[in-house]
């Protein structure tokens, strides 16, 4: 019998973060470090590796699912990015998807090699938040270029 696990904090590698009211960790893609991009309706950002596991959130509320519902939720999400860009040829390259539930919207932005997940409120529109996070996205790939890279422990 699985639990439901409700956290009242964020972890990440079994370290206690802060609150979740709004929760950041440190990552290449420094807009995860910017709590406005939780504009009123959005309730998570996620970065996805291309393992399928989140590196990075941002966040007012996590994802509500059991450890291993919220494994597999994310390994989907990843392996249906890998899928699509099979197409990228013939179609062009993937630049969101979108799947509305009765409560919510999930929007998945692919990054190469990661994929951007925000899980918003269903009434939220999630154009401005899909060009809010690219802008985001280029303004920080423009910033990298000009800096050398760090080589990490």
């Amino acid at each position: 019998m699985h639990q439901k696990i409700l956290l009242p904090y964020c972890y990440k590698r079994q370290t206690l973060l802060e609150t979740m009211l709004e929760v950041t960790t440190k990552n290449e893609i420094d807009f995860f470090h910017d709590k406005s991009m939780l504009v009123k309706g959005v309730e998570f950002i996620g970065l996805i590796n291309k393992q399928g596991r989140i590196e990075s959130t941002l966040c007012k509320n996590e994802i509500n699912l059991t450890k291993e519902k919220k494994e597999m939720f994310l390994m989907g999400l990843r392996l249906q990015s890998a899928m699509q860009s099979d197409y990228d040829s013939e179609f062009g390259p993937v630049n969101y998807t979108i799947t509305e539930r009765d409560n919510s919207k999930f929007v998945s932005i692919p990054s190469f090699p990661h994929i951007i997940l925000a899980i918003m409120k269903k009434s939220k529109d999630h154009i401005a938040v899909i060009k809010k996070i690219k802008a985001a996205i280029s303004n920080c790939k423009n910033a990298n270029k000009e800096l050398p890279v760090q080589e990490s422990d």
